[in-house]
């Protein structure tokens, strides 16, 4: 273990070095970032794995700058974070200096305003999560803290006691995000539950607070961060977003949370499209001055699930309607409800934009991204959200496109 170790420190760092010589030497490209994050990110694993805490957080922090995607400005400071990361790993572990940490984390409150979270909880399950219970475990990853979930059962005679018990116990540990019904240890007169927390304890830990109860610790290790491919097509859409909002005045933050998966070149280019034209829609159309979109990405057994959610003002349908009886979509006589109403906003060039921008205006927007998930045998929808703002949800296949 120790020959890996030190060959994982030679090689990283002289690929720092090679970075630090590039970024010297280089306008800050697209392309250099997208090296930057790689090494960086590869660096941080590889710190996590050989328990080189200060260096795998730094290392981590410097990723967090990266996101931000196009802002040359931040390239004297990941100079300085590369030095500093590089004393670290030649070191053994440095004292991360708390002022630098608090100019990368201003840094990136500045110029970007996303996180992005890679998910291991099977997304089917995870959908079975309210919103609240959703909103919930991405507040608990913001923390760093892990997800288990116990899978425990009751007799019905003393279930209620039991139950109670157990919950004690785990509020103690952590916090219960949720509880849904279990299949495990189920049999005749038992009653299964699946009981999720957020907790910083350890799995060991967790399972000895309830040897006393007839339960099984599952971790689900939520990691915050992404994968290379997903980071590419999230960190992209986040930035150009950003940059948007920006020009038309306005602030947004974006969240992120998408399995922990891979899928075709050709899914990945689709994927990028859509994702990409429904954020410029979030932007222009539903958030007012500022606001929070969400994107989700579920890897199923069967193909993607995507969403985008805001929080801005909702789709207008009295203006919608007003726009489609203009473009003869609909007559003045006609009364289509909520969902019929929605379905015009993908028709053609159809746009209730009150004037042309670089953004928005021309119609095609919407129109393409429909487009897009038909030709991969795939359905879009959207609503209103029941609080405020509108959320897209796609699911596009894993089969042959048409």
């Amino acid at each position: 273990m120790n020959d890996f170790r030190q060959i994982f420190l030679a090689e990283s760092v002289n690929n720092l070095n090679n970075l630090r010589t590039n970024l010297t030497q280089e306008f800050f490209t697209e392309n250099l970032r997208r090296e930057s994050f790689r090494t960086i990110h590869t660096i941080k694993g590889g710190a996590q794995t050989f328990g080189l805490q200060n260096s795998a957080h730094l290392a981590g922090k410097l990723e967090n700058l990266l996101v931000s995607g196009e802002n040359p400005a931040d390239k004297d400071l990941l100079l300085e974070g590369i030095e500093l990361l590089v004393n670290s790993l030649q070191s053994n572990e440095t004292d991360l200096s708390a002022d630098f940490v608090e100019k990368l984390d201003n840094a990136r409150q500045k110029t970007n305003n996303s996180e992005i979270f890679l998910m291991r909880i099977p997304p089917k399950l995870f959908r079975n999560f309210s919103q609240t219970e959703q909103d919930a475990v991405i507040s608990a990853l913001r923390q760093e803290k892990n997800i288990y979930c116990a899978q425990v059962c009751f007799d019905v005679s003393n279930f209620a006691d039991e139950y109670r018990n157990l919950r004690k116990v785990l509020s103690d540990a952590g916090e219960i995000i949720a509880s849904l019904p279990g299949e495990k240890f189920k049999s005749a007169g038992k009653i299964g539950f699946r009981i999720f927390l957020a907790s910083g304890e350890t799995l060991e830990t967790l399972q000895k607070l309830v040897e006393n109860y007839q339960a099984e610790i599952i971790s689900y290790a939520f990691v915050k961060g992404a994968s290379d491919d997903l980071f590419e097509i999230f960190a992209q859409i986040a930035a150009h977003g950003a940059n948007i909002a920006e020009k038309s005045g306005k602030e947004i933050a974006v969240t992120i949370l998408a399995s922990d998966t891979k899928f075709s070149a050709e899914m990945t280019k689709v994927v990028f499209d859509i994702l990409l034209h429904l954020v410029r829609n979030a932007v222009d159309h539903a958030i007012e001055q500022s606001g929070n979109i969400v994107m989700r990405l579920f890897d199923e057994s069967d193909g993607l699930y995507l969403s985008v959610a805001d929080d801005g003002k909702g789709i207008d349908l009295l203006k919608v309607r007003a726009r489609a009886v203009e473009k003869d979509l609909i007559s003045d006589d006609d009364l289509p409800d909520e969902p019929q109403l929605l379905e015009l906003i993908f028709a053609s060039e159809f746009s209730t934009a009150e004037r042309v921008t670089e953004i928005s205006g021309r119609g095609v927007g919407l129109d393409a991204v429909r487009n897009q998930v038909e030709k991969m045998n795939g359905k879009i929808s959207v609503r209103n959200r029941k609080t405020n703002g509108t959320i897209f949800e796609i699911f596009l296949p894993y089969e042959k496109a048409v």
